[in-house]
């Protein structure tokens, strides 16, 4: 890292909020601690196959952590494109996860307690529960529920549905409309309930964290204030 760098880092951390660091070490604790060793280079940027769809670029999300900005991080869109193709992680020179960034960014956007949402994300939502349920996609159901849980982009579906229909790109039938399911949904939903498990274990873990630096802290004040 050049003296530059060194220095934008040190001047970004001095200013960061307590609920910057908050955010930030909450991160690290999903992603891994290397993330700090990140040297801004941009391999994973120029590697990621959808960075041309995204408003914040990977290496840019990850400097934003760094430096506590969560507004900025999570309202980014570009956490809601990544493929998981692990592209990133595979050449990143520092041994990065830059997508495990990406999904602790997502876990913590879905935990806000002000029950933060936006149209990827819903749509994410409707897809995952659909394979969970069905072990597959009805374009016809997902298409649907889309329209009602996002009615502003009714007409941008409707719209690739008239030149869809036609080609036989979509059913139309019962079968297609009930959302029909393929065999063996439940080892589907098994995966699923790993999933869950482990995403609830790193949560209880760094919760667990959380309380040990907050017990920390109150037995420092406690000592601090302590007569002489």
């Amino acid at each position: 890292m050049t003296e530059m760098a060194k220095t934008e880092t040190t001047a970004a951390t001095a200013a960061m909020t307590a609920e910057g660091e908050k955010f930030r070490d909450r991160v690290l604790a999903l992603a891994g601690d290397e993330v700090k060793t990140c040297i801004q280079c941009g391999t994973c940027s120029a590697s990621c196959p959808t960075a041309s769809l995204m408003n914040v670029p990977i290496r840019k999300l990850i400097k934003l952590v760094l430096e506590g900005e969560k507004e900025a991080a999570l309202s980014s869109r570009s956490i809601w494109l990544c493929t998981s193709c692990l592209l990133c992680t595979v050449r990143c020179p520092r041994n990065i996860r830059p997508m495990a960034v990406v999904a602790a960014l997502k876990t913590i956007y879905e935990e806000e307690e002000e029950g933060l949402k936006c149209k990827d994300s819903v749509f994410e939502g409707i897809f995952a529960r659909q394979i969970r349920d069905y072990g597959r996609i009805s374009e016809f159901l997902l298409s649907a529920e889309y329209m009602i849980r996002s009615p502003s982009s009714a007409a941008q579906i409707m719209a690739f549905g008239a030149e869809l229909v036609p080609k036989g790109k979509i059913e139309l039938s019962f079968e297609a409309a009930r959302g029909e399911r393929i065999e063996g949904t439940e080892e589907v939903r098994r995966i699923f309930e790993l999933l869950g498990d482990e995403e609830r274990a790193k949560a209880e873990k760094v919760e667990a964290a959380e309380a040990g630096e907050t017990e920390k802290a109150s037995e420092a004040e406690e000592t601090k204030e302590a007569p002489k």
